[in-house]
């Protein structure tokens, strides 16, 4: 009780002070705010259990463009629920980016794809609502990869490092195509991509010999694909054939 007491004398006795000379005070914490929000396609349609990333805004003076959105670190990961709503709330004061990943393919993150990413500003002890994140709809792209001679470990995540497979966008950013399925015999990867824009399909393992469904050895510059807008895209076939 007496160090209590002696605390809060000291602390009556600095403001005094503060206040006798004229001096600011500083606060002693900043006041997290919240973002609420809502995540749908484009044709309006709710989007459950999507992935949303809080980014930070990149400052005015970012120069890379690894993607049509520059973003900053990631402030918060949350999931929408079954009507699309999301929240984030600990959010530092600050300018924020909205990004949003599908749990299946079929929808595109438009901090990905697109320069159309909701951004916001969180203010002290504060809530941003209205922040409504559209996914436009994509060309689903299937991605099968052979393994006769079961060289593949069974992985439990979406990614194996000993051999991923990537799409490239014009402007050189990489997406990776998530596994779907696995089976001794091979894989099923699936990413989507933006109907009538080219990317590259790009096989990347230090590990394996992989050759395309012509038998041919895969080449750095990856495979050149564009799905049109109205049709569906066609599964593209690799072949594990040894390892390097």
């Amino acid at each position: 009780m007496k160090f209590q007491a002696a605390q809060n004398k000291t602390r009556a006795t600095v403001v005094a002070l503060a206040f006798l000379l004229g001096l600011p005070l500083r606060a002693a914490s900043t006041t997290a705010g919240t973002v609420q929000g809502s995540v749908a396609d484009d044709s309006g349609r709710i989007v459950a259990g999507a992935r949303v990333l809080i980014s930070y805004a990149a400052p005015a003076n970012a120069t890379h463009s690894s993607a049509p959105t520059i973003t900053g670190p990631i402030a918060a990961r949350v999931q929408s629920d079954l009507s699309g709503q999301f929240s984030a709330t600990a959010l530092p004061p600050g300018q924020y980016i909205a990004c949003a990943e599908a749990l299946t393919p079929g929808l595109l993150n438009p901090c990905s794809w697109t320069t159309s990413a909701p951004t916001f500003t969180v203010n002290a002890g504060q809530t941003a609502t209205g922040v409504n994140i559209v996914m436009a709809k994509g060309a689903v792209l299937p991605i099968h990869v052979n393994d006769p001679l079961g060289l593949l470990k069974t992985v439990t995540g979406p990614v194996d490092f000993d051999l991923e497979i990537h799409v490239v966008t014009p402007n050189g950013a990489h997406y990776g195509a998530p596994i779907q399925a696995q089976t001794s015999a091979g894989r099923d990867y699936a990413i989507a991509i933006p109907f009538g824009t080219g990317v590259a399909v790009r096989v990347l393992s230090a590990h394996f010999t992989v050759t395309d469904q012509s038998g041919n050895a895969v080449v750095p510059a990856g495979a050149s694909v564009t799905v049109p807008v109205g049709t569906t895209a066609q599964q593209i076939l690799y072949t594990v054939t040894g390892q390097k």
